[in-house]
């Protein structure tokens, strides 16, 4: 399996993904918005044209490769919900047009995905389900057992909560509340988390939180792979690097 962390309109899933249709793919949102550092070169409108480019290759790539699962972050939702705050970068000039793909492609994106790989349930989504916000939006209606499927149910069927609880963001991010929704918890939310305490599935894998180079492995059980680059989990269910390297579990300093 190939996971692609936040795209932002850059170029680096197309190496990843290249000569690998056989895989299971899978995105992890935040497709648009890019950093204007990261094209230092170009202009705005030039900036604009690869991100879009960009994103209509990815939509495509998914259409022809049943095996393709695009998850959507909040640098997507914002476009998507009126109802949601709009994040840093939101794209005003061109709102309406990304809107617009987003309907036309409503059902080829989801909130979440799970699959079981060596006897461990991952679960993948933008920044990490929390069982603390499912609980404070939800109640027990999310439950181990259904929320992948809560999630993009809620999604598909225009859930009229939904705008507000994905809109959800702590205070690692200007918030107020103690958890972050699924497409706004920041990374170091995790981080004093006992795992059986807050985890659904065996394992999550998100994005979200942009790291410099290394991805981070909590305890084998959370990983935060915002790094630009694509990864490998192996048949044995190991996070790897893409020449088969395993993400190290990070120690505490």
């Amino acid at each position: 399996m190939i996971i692609i962390p936040d795209i932002h309109g850059r170029n680096f899933w197309k190496e990843a993904v290249a000569g690998r249709e056989e895989d299971r793919i899978v995105f992890l949102g935040d497709y648009l918005d890019p950093y204007p550092h990261d094209f230092p070169d170009k202009t705005d409108d030039e900036i604009w044209e690869q991100t879009w480019n960009n994103f209509n290759e990815i939509i495509e790539f998914k259409k022809s490769h049943l095996k393709v699962v695009l998850l959507l972050g909040n640098h997507d939702l914002h476009y998507i919900y009126s109802g949601m705050d709009c994040g840093s970068r939101y794209d005003y000039k061109h709102a309406a047009q990304i809107k617009e793909k987003f309907n036309e492609n409503k059902d080829i994106f989801l909130l979440a995905y799970e699959r079981t790989i060596n006897g461990k349930r991952f679960i993948f989504s933008h920044a990490g389900i929390h069982k603390s916000w499912t609980a404070e939006w939800f109640g027990p209606s999310v439950t181990d057992k259904n929320v992948v499927d809560y999630m993009n149910n809620g999604y598909l069927a225009n859930d009229p909560s939904f705008p507000r609880a994905l809109g959800q963001y702590s205070a690692y991010r200007g918030g107020w509340e103690s958890y972050g929704s699924m497409v706004w918890a920041d990374v170091r939310e995790w981080w004093s988390e006992k795992p059986h305490l807050s985890l659904f599935g065996d394992v999550q894998v998100f994005g979200h939180t942009q790291l410099n180079d290394k991805p981070i492995n909590f305890w084998n059980t959370y990983y935060d792979l915002d790094v630009r680059r694509g990864f490998l989990i192996n048949d044995d269910g190991i996070v790897c690097e893409m020449d088969g390297t395993p993400i190290p579990i990070m120690k505490k300093e």
